[in-house]
């Protein structure tokens, strides 16, 4: 994970998600799961494109069952936007064109 990417859990949730001056793109994943591997290089590639607008965080659901829950997690990689703590969108993509499309979009 990069330096960019937080990893983020229930201890440090409030500060670090629900406390943040900026939007969070949360990242629900699992070390187990392949396509949240796969999604990590893309990931790592548009947050310091969004540094200035955007925070990107993870969260590990197996160590962070709280959370799963509180997002309704049903399945990984779940990718969230919040502002506040509060799920503003869903995003859906899986490229980095996707994602960047997305997050354009929504950052307006």
């Amino acid at each position: 994970m990069s330096d960019i990417i937080r990893a983020v859990d229930e201890a440090n949730f409030q500060e670090e998600v629900v406390k943040s001056t900026l939007p969070v793109l949360i990242d629900f994943w699992a070390p187990w799961c392949s396509p949240c591997r796969a999604l990590l290089p893309t990931l790592e590639a548009l947050a310091p494109l969004y540094a200035d607008s955007l925070k990107v965080v993870k969260i590990d659901i197996d160590d962070n069952p709280a959370l799963k829950a509180r997002y309704k997690i049903q399945s990984i990689p779940q990718l969230y936007l919040t502002n506040a703590g509060n799920p503003v969108a869903r995003l859906t993509g899986r490229t980095r064109t996707q994602l960047a499309d997305e997050l354009e979009e929504l950052l307006r």
